[in-house]
């Protein structure tokens, strides 16, 4: 079951929460679930997880089309490397 709850939030700190969830690459409302979520449970999201590995992308300006090349080859690699193990 899930449940709605509202809470009243400043416009500065929301302005940090809509900054933190774009930068994660969620909406308001996913990120907010996302820290809810850790800080109940203390296991991170598989987002906060890619948060570091987005923001070097970004930062390198690589395309969706570079790393798409990046993880093809990697697979290749990793497929040819059990191929010769076996």
């Amino acid at each position: 079951m899930t449940r709605t709850i509202e809470v009243p939030i400043a416009d500065d700190l929301l302005k940090l929460v809509d900054e933190k969830a774009r930068r994660s690459g969620l909406k308001r409302e996913d990120y907010i679930r996302a820290v809810l979520s850790r800080e109940v449970t203390g296991v991170p999201s598989l987002s906060e997880i890619l948060t570091p590995f987005r923001e070097q992308v970004e930062a390198s300006g690589a395309t969706d089309e570079d790393l798409a090349r990046l993880f093809s080859a990697a697979r290749v690699r990793s497929r040819t490397e059990k191929q010769v193990a076996e």
